[in-house]
């Protein structure tokens, strides 16, 4: 591979620019961030042509850049909308910054980054011509985080590829997902004494600022919570916003109606287990469900809270459903609404798995064992696909980050820029392993 260390070398700095390009561009799924959602697909588009990619648009939900000439399709999956920019940011979150061998920026780690990551191991193996029985299509997409609209749109209305990757998780191979289910809850009766109530902007992050007016005696009081972000999936580490302000309200000067739903609010958001609201599980594949009150919010009068619970791969949502009912009517709330996508999972053993496992093996020296995560991305929703990197491990000293800050949905999202390196080395292995693969499979007419 020293080929390709010396072509690394050289394209580094590009790279880095390409990174920052797309950093810079504040797509974020909303109502309002649709149009920087298209810019950012027309500026992946633009790097492809400069380097003389074929592009495709798939209407406003995807755009898909193709190279070789392959019988076969490998997929790469990554997407370009980022989540809020929330929290106390030490460095602008849409210009990227460099500081001692990180790049700082929202998107950097989830997911341009590693969509440039990609598009590097292919534009290399384009360049040196070194695939001869796969085709390889990159499909970007813009709605993510907001619901995997854009996968599901392209699944239904183009044909997938033979097989996918998704780059937007951590290495080895990810080869299951926990369920996903969002609960929205709303409080039946008007409350009197909450005046305002907002904590949180997604549900899929911990909330970081939670803060309440009520009326007290007579009185108004603000109240506040600081927490610590971080992705639903992964809570450790994180503390809700949410669950501290409701631990500060002085149950006592309420009337019973808000201090049942006041209790529920803390219950909700005391852990990230699911602990407080009795739907804790797990399994032996995926461990322990996962339980965010994500977005809580005062309206006419009503608490209106979501949650993110992510749970096992061996369960089903009824097993904790019933329960959270039940919970939420003793509480004085209704469930309004739920979307629930199930788990899937891929078996350990499966060749796909076992090419990409092979990879990163060969690439790091390390040993390791494919897994499932709380996590959800594309994969879930492709045929043929697992979850692949390039998320490995860091040390935010070198980049002067307090903790908190660093991870992906956290304030100061950073990257190092050896791991980006490293991801495009292991996706050039994996990508020429998947060509001699199905080369062999096609000679032995299986």
């Amino acid at each position: 591979m020293d080929e390709l260390a010396v072509w690394l070398q050289e394209h580094e700095a590009q790279m880095i620019e390409d990174i920052g390009g797309l950093v810079g561009i504040e797509s974020v799924a909303d109502e309002n961030g649709f149009a920087a959602c298209c810019q950012a697909m027309e500026q992946m588009a633009g790097y492809a042509g400069r380097d003389g990619m074929e592009t495709t648009r798939h209407e406003d939900y995807c755009i898909s850049i193709t190279m070789g000439s392959g019988e076969k399709e490998i997929g790469i999956w990554n997407h370009l909308d980022v989540v809020p920019a929330e929290g106390n940011w030490l460095y602008p979150p849409f210009a990227m910054q460099a500081k001692n061998g990180f790049l700082i920026g929202r998107g950097v780690q989830d997911n341009k980054g590693p969509a440039v990551v990609a598009y590097y191991a292919m534009r290399y193996l384009r360049e040196k011509g070194l695939l001869q029985n796969i085709r390889v299509r990159q499909i970007l997409g813009v709605r993510e985080e907001v619901g995997m609209e854009d996968v599901k749109y392209y699944v239904n209305h183009y044909k997938v590829p033979d097989y996918s990757f998704v780059a937007d998780c951590g290495f080895p191979v990810c080869c299951g997902e926990k369920g996903i289910c969002r609960v929205e809850l709303e409080t039946e009766a008007v409350l009197g004494q909450f005046l305002r109530l907002e904590g949180g902007t997604v549900c899929n992050s911990v909330p970081e600022h939670a803060v309440a007016e009520l009326l007290l005696q007579g009185k108004k009081m603000e109240i506040e919570g600081a927490g610590v972000s971080g992705h639903a999936a992964a809570p450790e580490g994180t503390v809700n916003a949410v669950g501290v302000l409701a631990d500060r309200i002085p149950m006592e000067l309420l009337e019973e109606k808000e201090r049942r739903t006041a209790l529920f609010l803390k219950e909700a958001a005391s852990d990230g287990y699911g602990e407080g609201l009795g739907i804790a599980c797990a399994d032996a594949l995926s461990g322990r469900l996962t339980c965010n009150a994500g977005v809580v919010r005062l309206k006419k009068g009503r608490i209106s809270l979501v949650l993110d619970i992510r749970y096992p791969v061996t369960m089903e949502s009824s097993r904790f459903m019933t329960k959270l009912q039940e919970k939420a009517k003793q509480a004085g709330y209704r469930i309004t609404a739920v979307q629930d996508s199930a788990p899937c999972y891929r078996d350990k053993e499966d060749p796909l798995v076992t090419v990409l496992m092979n990879a990163w093996t060969q690439e790091t020296g390390q040993t390791g064992e494919p897994f499932v995560m709380g996590g959800g991305t594309y994969a879930r929703h492709i045929p043929n696909a697992v979850a692949f990197g390039p998320g490995m491990s860091r040390d935010y000293t070198a980049a002067g980050l307090p903790e908190g800050h660093g991870n992906c949905h956290c304030a100061d999202e950073a990257e190092s820029v050896e791991n980006l390196k490293c991801a495009v080395r292991i996706y050039v292995r994996a990508l020429l392993g998947l060509d001699r693969w199905l080369g062999e499979k096609e000679e032995n007419g299986k």
